[in-house]
């Protein structure tokens, strides 16, 4: 049994969690906190949150100068798989916001999420575009090498230079961001504040370096 738990999945876990919760009205909390709709809301932004702080340590450390366009590729991918997952969690959010009339979330973060999702597909693009060590272009493909060379060295430079602004924008947005989550946590009641505490250190683990995504 031991090893079971061990290997359960951040979903089971979570579970767990949420099953051993008191409810919220035993802290005094309002009704409309023991709706089934708003009692998931903690753990999926709690998951929500984790990825997006663990997506963007990824990224601040990602180098791609020091990378060959393979590695390159699959980091990108990977940001996009995990960006995909964060907006649709947001949106989420933004749903239960409506039906539970709570202002845990706002239009303008989705719009930041879809943003970011735009840039690295931008940059997905330019480096798939980049040709793999063993692509070596012959005169029927490529006429004129030079020009080609030209090219690659062109999108070479627009990664470099998108992935920066990415980086500053990341930046910009970190204070307003983790203000947004403190007050968020604020509105919690102590139930839900658990829950959200505890889904978040299990979910910044789990996609820590964003290995699972």
């Amino acid at each position: 049994m031991k090893g079971k738990k061990k290997n359960a999945s951040p979903e089971e876990n979570q579970k767990r969690i949420f099953l051993r919760m008191k409810s919220p009205s035993a802290f005094g909390a309002v009704k409309r906190f023991d709706s089934t709709s708003f009692m998931n809301v903690p753990p999926e932004m709690a998951r929500r949150d984790a990825a997006y702080v663990q997506f963007a340590a990824f990224f601040r450390t990602l180098d791609p100068s020091a990378m060959p366009v393979s590695e390159r590729r699959k980091a990108y991918a990977r940001i996009l798989q995990i960006l995909s997952m964060i907006e649709e969690k947001t949106e989420f959010i933004l749903n239960a916001d409506a039906i539970e009339k709570r202002d845990l979330e706002n239009v303008e973060n989705l719009n930041f999420i879809r943003r970011l999702e735009k840039y690295f597909s931008m940059l997905d693009s330019a480096v798939g575009t980049l040709p793999l060590p063993s692509e070596k272009p012959s005169a029927e493909t490529l006429p004129d090498a030079e020009l080609g060379g030209k090219v690659n060295s062109a999108l070479s430079a627009f990664e470099t230079v998108l992935s920066a602004l990415i980086r500053l924008l990341l930046d910009q947005a970190a204070p307003k961001l983790s203000s947004q989550r403190e007050e968020r946590c604020r509105n919690f009641s102590k139930s839900d504040s658990e829950r959200y505490e505890k889904s978040f250190a299990l979910y910044s683990e789990y996609y820590a370096g964003l290995k699972n995504c």
